[in-house]
């Protein structure tokens, strides 16, 4: 078992199954607290327990609050439970106080209104990326192997808030859908290319769509392309649209990421 699949791995009790109280570990140690894609994987996690013949595919966290790593307690709430779609309430408290509010949509498999337009990501080939170290004790980085684009780095104040490369896991594992929307929030804010920290790195609310999940382990040679951009900060707010793309080009995942700038 990969370490990822360790730290989300959750075991509700029958006699309590709204209801768990878990440990965030060390392992997953960011800037402040523990990391926001971490903490949001958890509560897919809950919730795919609790499936059956669907997926989920939009998840949405409110962080109202510093996640602290250490001990907290889980609540999960079913808002509805239909044929198609199913909508979810998982939430997390330390201390008897509310850190996040995470809504989940699981749908099942349906002939549709199918179309994909989506432009290839705008991210150099791996060869002509970099691997930059992150900053020490910064453990969630430990979880995949990263490089990042030269033309746009954090700390280098550039015109444009962009930033984008490549990832895999650290440890052989599937890409499925707690993997991705912990990725699409490991790379540094977007944010940071254009202004220092800790301005534009506090997470408000954080939105992943799952389009389709790769579903198997990457070859070696393999990577994921993320592409992260903040088009506009006003008001004390920026918005950071992410997307993460297959080997093959086909987007597997978008975010929407609101940070504070104020």
């Amino acid at each position: 078992m990969t370490v990822f699949d360790r730290t989300t791995t959750l075991v509700f009790d029958p006699a309590e199954p709204d209801r768990l109280q878990i440990e965030l570990p060390p392992e997953w140690g960011s800037l402040m607290g523990a990391h926001g894609g971490y903490v949001t994987a958890l509560a897919v996690r809950a919730i795919e327990a609790r499936l059956s013949g669907q997926q989920v595919r939009t998840v949405c966290t409110s962080f109202l609050r510093p996640v602290a790593l250490g001990p907290a307690t889980m609540t999960v709430e079913t808002l509805r439970s239909g044929r198609n779609l199913s909508t979810f309430v998982v939430n997390l408290s330390q201390d008897d106080k509310p850190t996040t509010s995470t809504r989940i949509t699981a749908a099942a498999p349906a002939a549709g209104a199918d179309w994909d337009h989506a432009a290839p990501l705008p991210v150099p080939a791996v060869a002509d990326c970099m691997t930059v170290p992150g900053p020490p004790g910064i453990r969630h980085l430990d979880h995949g192997n990263g490089v990042l684009d030269p033309a746009h780095l954090p700390l280098t104040r550039s015109e444009r808030a962009v930033l984008q490369g490549h990832i895999r896991p650290s440890e052989q594992r599937p890409i499925d859908v707690a993997w991705l929307v912990m990725v699409l929030d490991f790379f540094p804010p977007a944010a940071w290319t254009r202004v220092d920290p800790p301005t534009g790195g506090v997470s408000v609310d954080y939105t992943v769509h799952i389009h389709r999940p790769l579903g198997r382990e990457l070859a070696p040679d393999e990577w994921i392309a993320v592409s992260l951009r903040s088009d506009i900060s006003t008001g004390g707010l920026c918005l950071e649209h992410g997307a993460a793309a297959a080997p093959d080009g086909r987007l597997l995942a978008e975010s929407f990421h609101t940070r504070w700038t104020g």
